[in-house]
C-alpha cells in the first residue's frame, strides 16, 4: 500500500501563529515572539521604553503594538493576527540584523555625475549595527548635514520642503520598501535639531537603501534642479534682461553648467550674480564668483567646484 507524504509545515520565526495583543489569544510563546521583535527593531532607542520579553500581554505590549502601528499609518488596534503580514514584515526588517548590506554597487548615473558624486561617499557598508557618525559622508542612510538641513536620504534628497505625500511617493517610485518610505515620510518639514533628533531615532529602522535605490532616487530628483536651473537662468538673461549678451543654456560650456546646476541643487548664494558669471561662458569668471563667496568657499572642499572649472 502506498502511502502519500505531505511536505513538512515550516514555521517562521517572523510569523505569528495565534494573535496578540487586545482580545487576542495571547500565547506566551507567541507574545514572546513579538515582544523580541519589538525589542530588536529599536523600541526603546526610539522611545525611552524598555519592553520585557517575558510572554505577558499587558499594557506595555499593547502601547508597543500600537506605536508601531501609528508609525506605519496603520489602525492603532493595538492587535496582531496572524494576517498582519506588512506590520510583521516591516518589524521584521527593522531589526539591523536583517537589513540587507551590499558590498558593493553602481555609482554612475545617466546625468549628473558632478553634483551625484558631490552629493556623498559610498563605503563597502555602514558600520555595523548602524553608526552614522563615524562615516560622515556616508549617504545610503537617513542623515543630517548639518544647519537648517533636513533630513536627508540619497546624495541630497532633502526632506525638509516636501510634504509627506511627496516624500512617500518619490522613494517608492525609487524602489524602497513600503514601511521605509512611510517612516521617511514622517520626516517632512524637519529641519536643524528636530531633523538631526528624526535621524537618530528612526536611522536605525530605515537603514541602508540599496545603490540601485540610491541611483533611482538621484534621477527621479536631479533632473528638477536642472529645469529649475534653466528657469533661472532664462528669467534673467531673457525675460528681466539682467544679464546682457548671454551665452544661451544650450551653448553653455558643459563644466560651467555642470557647477551652475550644482550650485542651484545645493543653495544660492545670488542668482543674479550667479548668472551674469555663467552668461559669460568662462571658466575663470565662475571661479572668480566661488572664491568671492563666502557660502561656496564654505563648501568648496567638498564640492570641489574650481577644480572642476581649471
Amino acid at each position: 500500500m502506498d502511502r502519500t507524504y505531505h511536505q513538512p509545515v515550516v514555521l517562521h520565526p517572523d510569523r505569528l501563529l495565534t494573535a496578540v495583543g487586545v482580545c487576542g489569544a495571547n500565547q506566551v510563546s507567541e507574545v514572546k515572539k513579538l515582544q523580541r521583535m519589538v525589542a530588536d527593531a529599536g523600541y526603546r532607542l526610539a522611545t525611552g521604553r524598555r519592553l520585557a520579553v517575558d510572554g505577558i500581554c499587558g499594557q506595555q505590549t499593547v502601547e508597543a503594538i500600537r506605536w508601531y502601528q501609528r508609525l506605519l499609518h496603520l489602525s492603532p488596534s493595538g492587535l496582531v493576527t496572524p494576517v498582519s503580514v506588512c506590520f510583521m514584515s516591516a518589524l521584521n526588517a527593522m531589526s539591523p540584523a536583517n537589513q540587507p548590506r551590499e558590498a558593493g554597487g553602481l555609482l554612475r548615473v545617466s546625468a549628473g555625475q558632478f553634483t551625484f558624486d558631490n552629493e556623498g561617499q559610498d563605503y563597502l557598508t555602514a558600520a555595523v549595527p548602524y553608526r552614522a557618525v563615524p562615516a560622515r559622508w556616508f549617504s545610503r542612510v537617513l542623515h543630517w548635514p548639518g544647519g537648517v538641513s533636513g533630513v536627508t536620504l540619497g546624495r541630497g534628497f532633502d526632506m525638509k520642503q516636501r510634504s509627506a505625500g511627496e516624500i512617500y511617493s518619490i522613494l517608492r517610485r525609487a524602489g524602497l520598501e513600503e514601511h521605509k518610505a512611510t517612516i521617511c515620510s514622517r520626516a517632512a518639514g524637519l529641519s536643524g535639531r528636530t531633523a538631526q533628533q528624526f535621524v537618530t531615532v528612526f536611522g536605525p529602522m530605515v537603514g541602508e537603501m540599496t545603490h540601485r535605490q540610491q541611483i533611482e532616487l538621484f534621477e527621479l530628483v536631479y533632473p528638477g534642479y536642472v529645469s529649475l536651473a534653466k528657469h533661472y537662468y532664462l528669467r534673467h538673461t531673457k525675460k528681466l534682461q539682467i544679464v546682457q549678451e548671454a551665452v544661451s543654456w544650450e551653448a553653455m560650456d558643459t563644466k560651467i553648467k555642470d557647477v551652475y546646476v550644482d550650485i542651484v541643487y545645493q543653495g544660492v548664494d545670488d542668482i543674479k550674480m550667479l548668472t551674469r558669471a555663467a552668461a559669460k561662458n568662462k571658466r575663470d569668471k565662475m571661479i572668480a564668483l566661488i572664491e568671492q563667496s563666502n557660502l561656496y568657499m564654505k563648501y568648496e572642499k567638498q564640492r570641489k567646484r574650481i577644480c572642476h572649472l581649471l
